[in-house]
């Protein structure tokens, strides 16, 4: 799925593209004047909401621009960690990498932002500890959850030891460290870390705000791993409804919700039910965030599993477009 490009992001990359170009005949691209100009070009951008995937085609360029700066700021010894403005884009191009599917490339540039900025902000800056923090998620999105756990948890414990157990960054981390926690299937460790967030977060933020919606859903996953199916459907549900309140009936983030659901359906022996659910989800998500898209492959297999536990496998196989029929030769 093709979206246009903001035109302030195209024109600020043909801007640095034209800087580099311009440079002094005989001295390296990367020149440090040079790479200022760049940068804070690029600081200059207007923020772009790196979860709403009409921003991607935006990003996708800035990121192509933002590697290339890194890798120059860093020859010329010119710091990335200046101005904050470029700070915070490069925290916004590192979770559109996690939200885009592309935790790999993700997981390098947050690496290497991560100790450029440790060494000149500080491991315990706020965005430092946000860098580190977007490593461990992509670690986590690849599959490399053993590898994030401890980024996860030196995040926490210096955010903890920072501003305090019950302070919205401090929240945040343990409602990651619960997430991790469902994913290597400690479920019973991470039911008692996610019951004891949402708890301090329904408190500290209200229960609308997205930390405690993101615990909330933590500890439902939690609850199926435990095999409490009843009581996660019911949380997967009040989750779904809080997303479409909160960030609309048509936001990503609502329409992955669904997907909790429909999982705990299936599992709950409800067939038909998970069907219906994944069958409104499908057409919505793909038009939202593109058939390649995670999300959209993975309900399109879970669809195709609730027909087939139906014992509808013509329109099971119609799912991924259908089985070829190869005739014989003649």
């Amino acid at each position: 799925m093709t979206r246009p490009v903001d035109p302030e992001v195209e024109k600020a990359h043909t801007d640095v593209l034209n800087l580099f170009r311009r440079s002094t005949a005989g001295e390296p691209a990367a020149h440090a004047s040079v790479c200022r100009a760049a940068r804070d070009r690029l600081a200059a951008l207007p923020v772009l909401d790196p979860d709403d995937p009409s921003t991607w085609a935006a990003y996708a360029l800035v990121t192509a621009d933002v590697q290339t700066l890194l890798a120059y700021l860093r020859e010329t010894g010119v710091p990335s960690s200046e101005p904050e403005r470029f700070r915070s884009l490069v925290i916004r191009v590192l979770r559109y990498l996690y939200r885009a599917d592309r935790a790999e490339p993700g997981a390098l540039l947050a690496e290497l932002v991560r100790k450029d900025w440790e060494t000149s902000i500080g491991e315990s800056h706020d965005h430092t500890l946000v860098a580190a923090e977007r490593l461990a998620a992509c670690l986590h999105a690849r599959g490399d959850s053993e590898q994030a756990r401890p980024v996860f948890e030196r995040v926490l414990r210096l955010r903890s030891e920072r501003h305090g157990e019950d302070h919205p960054g401090t929240l945040l981390a343990a409602c990651n460290m619960g997430a991790c926690l469902n994913e290597l299937r400690d479920h019973r460790g991470a039911f008692r870390l996610n019951t004891d967030t949402v708890r301090r977060c329904e408190r500290r933020l209200g229960k609308d705000d997205p930390t405690t919606i993101l615990a909330t859903e933590n500890l439902a996953g939690s609850l199926f791993g435990l095999g409490e199916l009843g009581m996660a459907l019911t949380l997967y549900r009040d989750v779904q409804r809080r997303h479409a309140r909160v960030s609309g009936e048509n936001s990503l983030a609502a329409l992955e919700a669904q997907a909790g659901i429909a999982i705990t359906l299936h599992e709950l022996g409800d067939h038909e039910a998970a069907r219906a659910v994944n069958a409104a989800l499908l057409p919505r998500i793909e038009r939202a965030a593109g058939k390649e898209y995670s999300g959209t492959r993975n309900t399109r297999t879970r669809l195709e599993r609730n027909l087939r536990a139906l014992g509808r496998d013509k329109e099971a196989d119609e799912v991924h477009g259908g089985i070829p029929n190869f005739l014989p030769p003649p």
